[in-house]
């Protein structure tokens, strides 16, 4: 979540204001070439960010969570009585693996490039009736993930041996991915190493 704008701080303490937070949702379908679908929860068409968002009706549900350990998740269900959002459903697999991405601008300050808030999900579930297209979201990324996704040691070369980070050009068949073996081979400059860490308390 970012920090709210100064605009958006300004009228959210007033009394009475005429500017509005509107959601905005884009769902980046996997299919080739095709480019994501914009639309806003608002009852008339906004540009914002150098794009059209369409008015759509919207509906997002609670992220609820349990106490059996499961990711959380939630439904956004958006209006299919045009059919308009039909063939891309039917292109893509029911939607599954694509990415929606939940912004909130506030229409004072729709020429910031900068989204109030700003939040990622992957689509796992896609349901489709005559009034509804239902997609049900969770995290982008797996929570079970490694996070951060490196390792900082300050003797491992996190490269691999002669690869395009490494640019080793050594004659030697292996690399025992330290800086000394790393400055054995010539190549102690694009070390893949941090060895500014500090040598106090514990590391590898």
């Amino acid at each position: 979540m970012l920090a709210l704008s100064s605009i958006a701080k300004k009228e959210k303490n007033k009394m009475s204001t005429d500017s509005v937070m509107l959601i905005l949702l884009e769902l980046q379908v996997p299919i080739s070439g095709v480019d994501p679908i914009r639309v806003c929860y608002n009852t008339e068409d906004i540009t914002w960010n150098g794009q059209l968002w369409q008015a759509f009706p919207l509906e997002i549900e609670e992220c609820k969570e349990d106490s059996t350990g499961s990711y959380p998740s939630f439904a956004i269900k958006v209006d299919n009585t045009s059919r308009a959002l039909t063939y891309y459903i039917e292109e893509s697999n029911g939607a599954n693996g694509g990415t929606v991405v939940l912004r909130v601008v506030n229409s004072k300050n729709l020429d910031s490039t900068t989204p109030e808030i700003e939040e990622k999900y992957e689509v796992t579930k896609c349901d489709v009736d005559q009034n509804f297209v239902t997609l049900t979201v969770g995290p982008s990324y797996s929570p079970d993930s490694r996070r951060p996704i490196g390792r900082y040691l300050k003797n491992g070369c996190r490269f691999q041996y002669k690869d395009a980070r490494c640019g080793c050009t050594s004659s030697a068949t292996s690399c025992n991915h330290t800086l000394s073996g790393c400055r054995a081979n010539g190549n102690s400059t694009r070390f893949g190493g941090f060895p500014g860490i500090d040598q106090e308390g514990v590391y590898v």
